[in-house]
């Protein structure tokens, strides 16, 4: 997918990064990535910082994106 694609399909809003805690009481690192889609639709992705990569945030976003949209197709 070329990135004039990707850009209309979605844009990034803002990056956080958090902390968690597991069900053993040990926290994690964590990188919540906000984006919107080209019709409005907002969404969020968590990744864990040690998984992080632009990449792998890019290859998420762009798979909800398609999703998000593809539903709200569906309700037209």
């Amino acid at each position: 997918m070329s990135k004039e694609i990707k850009s209309e399909l979605f844009h990034v809003t803002g990056v956080i990064e958090r902390m968690d805690i597991d069900e053993k009481g040990r926290f994690h690192r964590m990188v919540e990535v906000s984006a919107i889609t080209a019709s409005g639709i907002e969404y969020t992705i968590m990744m864990s910082k040690a998984e992080f990569s632009k990449k792998g945030a890019d290859e998420l976003l762009t798979k909800e994106a398609q999703e998000l949209e593809s539903v709200r197709k569906l309700s037209r």
